[in-house]
C-alpha cells in the first residue's frame, strides 16, 4: 500500500512538471508572436513615418526652389524698374517726360502743402524736453510701443491719424488686444495727437504737465 501511494505521488508530480513546462513553454510562444506582432507593427509605423517626412522634405524643396525664383523674379523686376529711370508705371523715359499734365500740376502743390505744413519737431524736442520724431505714434502720452504696433496694424501711422480717429475704434481695439491693453483710456489721445500734428507744443507740454506723464506700455 505505501509503495503504490508514493509511486502515485511521483506520477503526479511527474505530470504537474510536465504540465507546467508545458504551459511555460505555450506562453512562451504566445509572447513570442506578440513581440513578433508588435515589431512588425512599429516597422510599419516607422516605414510610414519616414514616407511622410520624405515627402514634407520634398514639398518644402520646391517650396524652397519656387521662393528662389520668385525673388530672382523680383531683382529682375527691381533692375527693370531702376533702368527705366524709377516711374512707377514702368513706362520708358521719353520726350513726352517734360509734359506737365494739370494733375501732376495738383499732386506737386499738396505735396508741397503737406512738407511746408510738417510740424517743427525740432522746436518740439526743445519745449517737451526729449526726443520726438514725426509721426511718433509713443510721444502720446499713454502710447508705448505695444499700442504702437497695433496702432498701425489698424492703419493709424500718422498723428493725422491718430487725431482723427474716433475713440469708439480706439477703446475696441485695446479691447481686442487683450485684458493687458482693455484697460488702457485713448479719449485724450486724438486731441494730443492733434496737438502734435499742428506743432501746439506749448499745449501738449501745459497738458504732460497737468496729468503727471503716466508710464506708457
Amino acid at each position: 500500500m505505501p509503495y503504490t501511494l508514493t509511486m502515485g505521488f511521483i506520477w503526479f508530480a511527474l505530470a504537474a512538471m510536465i504540465g507546467l513546462v508545458v504551459g511555460w513553454v505555450l506562453r512562451s510562444a504566445a509572447a513570442s508572436r506578440q513581440v513578433a506582432r508588435g515589431r512588425k507593427q512599429v516597422r510599419k509605423e516607422l516605414a510610414s513615418e519616414i514616407d511622410d517626412l520624405r515627402e514634407r522634405v520634398m514639398t518644402l524643396g520646391r517650396s524652397a526652389e519656387e521662393r528662389d525664383r520668385l525673388h530672382v523674379e523680383l531683382e529682375s523686376l527691381k533692375e527693370l524698374h531702376l533702368a527705366l529711370g524709377g516711374s512707377p508705371s514702368g513706362a520708358a523715359s521719353t520726350d513726352s517726360d517734360d509734359v506737365v499734365f494739370e494733375g501732376d500740376e495738383e499732386s506737386e502743390e499738396a505735396s508741397a502743402t503737406a512738407t511746408s505744413s510738417l510740424p517743427d519737431v525740432a522746436l518740439g524736442s526743445s519745449v517737451l524736453g526729449r526726443r520726438i520724431a514725426q509721426d511718433d505714434l509713443k510721444a502720446v502720452v499713454g502710447i508705448g510701443p505695444a499700442i504702437e504696433r497695433l496702432c498701425h496694424g489698424v492703419g493709424i501711422r500718422t498723428w493725422w491719424d491718430l487725431a482723427g480717429a474716433e475713440n469708439d475704434i480706439l477703446t475696441s481695439m485695446l479691447a481686442d488686444a487683450g485684458p493687458r491693453f482693455g484697460r488702457h483710456d485713448p479719449s485724450t489721445w486724438s486731441e494730443q495727437a492733434k496737438r502734435f500734428a499742428e506743432g501746439r507744443w506749448d499745449e501738449a507740454r501745459a497738458f504732460e504737465a497737468a496729468i503727471g506723464k503716466p508710464q506708457k506700455r
